[in-house]
């Protein structure tokens, strides 16, 4: 009984013991599944973050390369050669864009210059390869920017040519003939051989003559009461008399000289004597071609603010070709162009030397807080106003002096900087300047009145040039003021390509019988003025050609020079750094 007892406790012990093993298993089972679960999560996590970083680092590295592409854009934008108020230095589309290969990636840029405001917006895209894998779009990252643009008006001078009456032709027995007097203080240079007809007085301050000179019967260079600087690089004889080597002391050739300051033996300005050993002044070149593509207005960039007629600059660009009619700077009615910021109104009636009240034609245009104005030759600072047609004033700033101004006279924005002006006020006959300007054709004066003009240009001709009205920086009581005048603030320059037309045949500039011209003139051909003509200011041409009682008024001797001289480095606006970014 016992023994059957303990086989059934066995027994019993047996089957709870399978029945524990179906347990485990199934717990086994259960914990085997959530480890399965647990890894796999981890796996996925795992994964998802891999995935996260290497597209978060492919965004870092895209944006790596637009900023790169931004700095090759500023580069570009930048670069001497180039002229950053053009929109040909950037390409204007991404379908376009300039590239450049980065390990892993790309950098494109491409830019849109919004002429009226002289502003850049700059697009920048940085491509790096999908870490998805290949054949994947890549990550693209894009940046924009605004870069603002600054007009280059003036550079210094690094010509001498232009502190001169110089002609420039050489080659002949007589590369320059005086027949007539020329009267007055300027500097004059001859790079070839001088000659002077019968009776002729040359008075200039200084004579330079790099070949030989030539003086006939009672003519002369100089006079002893009134003795000049003169240089002759060649021989020298007066009349029928015979050719010498033309140094030292050569009153009998009529040649009344005295030793310079600066060069030559007994350098002193005081020793009478010619000077063998001329400075070398090299024969300037007007690049046409360049400016044709660069002036600002010009036939590659007209007026982004006009008013009125003002000219046509080319009807068949990019032909250089010289094709247009003959335009009137200082025509019946006034015009206005402009490329880039500015404003400009007039004053409805004339204002005292002391008024720090005044009003104007309009606001149109203006700031709308403190800024500066330009009334002829005086600057003033609007304090008060803004916005309205009476501004209060601060007058005579910036060294300039308190004046009388008359009634329709322009009031120009004066810290406003366009890229390039050229307008003209017909009631005050007063022509506005600034920048590097290309007519492909001629252009004429013809109102007879003084007229004046106000900033700094060189204004490039095709064709020729023809003054029948006087043209003046400075004006007093409605005469040109020639003893004021500092062509280093205030000068126009001409520069003329063609030949004879509305001018003589050979001729690229005329000036007509009795009038004045004040600024600086450069004819590929002669240069050619009437009779009673009063000028200041350099004139460089192959040949100047004078007609009776020429008077040269004495100039200070030229430090700058408007953007776009002949023969000066060629400089263009520059960018400033880029703000406003976005991307």
């Amino acid at each position: 009984m016992a023994r059957r007892q303990g086989l059934s406790r066995a027994l019993l012990r047996l089957r709870l013991l399978r029945k524990q093993d179906g347990i485990a298993l199934i717990v086994s089972m259960g914990v085997l599944s959530m480890l399965t679960i647990s890894g796999t999560t981890v796996m996925v996590y795992t994964t998802s973050n891999t995935k996260t970083s290497e597209l978060s680092r492919s965004n870092e590295k895209a944006f790596s390369l637009s900023e790169a592409a931004l700095n090759d854009a500023m580069a570009v934008l930048a670069n001497p050669d180039n002229n950053a108020l053009k929109q040909a230095t950037l390409p204007s589309t991404e379908a376009s864009a300039s590239s450049a290969a980065y390990e892993d990636g790309t950098a494109k840029w491409w830019g849109v210059l919004d002429a009226s405001t002289n502003v850049w917006k700059v697009s920048a895209l940085g491509l790096y390869d999908n870490p998805a894998g290949p054949g994947l779009a890549q990550v693209r990252r894009t940046l924009t920017a605004k870069v603002p643009v600054t007009p280059t008006y003036l550079q210094p001078l690094n010509n001498p040519v232009w502190n001169y009456l110089y002609a420039g032709h050489t080659g002949s027995v007589c590369d320059q003939t005086l027949n007539n007097n020329i009267i007055g203080s300027s500097r004059m240079y001859v790079a070839g051989n001088l000659c002077l007809s019968p009776n002729v007085g040359l008075t200039q301050s200084t004579v330079i003559v790099g070949g030989s000179l030539d003086v006939q019967n009672n003519a002369s260079v100089g006079s002893i009461l009134s003795r000049v600087e003169a240089y002759v690089g060649g021989d020298c004889r007066y009349g029928t008399g015979v050719w010498g080597t033309c140094i030292g002391n050569q009153d009998a050739r009529h040649i009344y000289s005295r030793i310079g300051v600066t060069t030559g033996v007994n350098a002193d300005g005081v020793t009478v004597g010619v000077s063998h050993y001329p400075p070398v002044v090299p024969p300037p070149k007007a690049d046409f071609e360049g400016w044709y593509e660069n002036a600002i207005p010009g036939p590659a960039q007209t007026c982004t603010t006009f008013s009125g007629t003002p000219p046509t600059f080319d009807n068949n660009y990019p032909v250089r070709d010289n094709s247009l009619a003959v335009f009137d700077l200082t025509p019946a009615s006034s015009y206005i162009c402009r490329v880039g910021p500015g404003a400009s109104t007039t004053l409805p009636s004339a204002i005292t030397s002391v008024q720090t009240t005044i009003a104007v034609t309009s606001a149109t245009g203006f700031p709308t807080s403190q800024f500066r104005i330009r009334i002829d030759d005086e600057v003033m600072l609007v304090t008060a106003g803004f916005g309205t047609t009476m501004w209060t004033v601060t007058r005579g700033v910036n060294g300039t002096t308190p004046a009388l101004h008359a009634s329709s006279q322009t009031v120009l924005w004066d810290d406003a900087t366009p890229s390039g002006e050229l307008s003209w006020n017909a009631t005050t006959k007063t022509l506005t300047v600034k920048g590097t300007i290309f007519i492909d054709g001629s252009a004429r004066i013809t109102n007879s009145a003084v007229n004046t003009y106000n900033g700094q240009a060189t204004l490039y001709l095709s064709g020729t040039f023809r003054a029948t009205g006087s043209l003046c920086a400075s004006v007093t009581l409605l005469v040109c003021a020639f003893s004021s005048w500092n062509p280093d603030t205030e000068m126009l320059t001409i520069v003329a390509n063609g030949n004879g037309g509305q001018v003589n045949p050979g001729d690229s500039i005329l000036v007509d019988n009795n009038f004045s011209f004040q600024g600086g003139l450069y004819g590929t051909n002669a240069i050619e003025f009437g009779n009673n003509v009063n000028t200041a200011g350099p004139v460089v041409g192959s040949q100047i050609l004078l007609s009776n009682n020429l008077t040269t008024h004495d100039f200070p001797e030229i430090t700058m020079v408007p953007a776009g001289m002949p023969s000066n480095d060629t400089v263009y606006a520059q960018p400033n750094p880029p703000q406003l970014f976005a991307g």
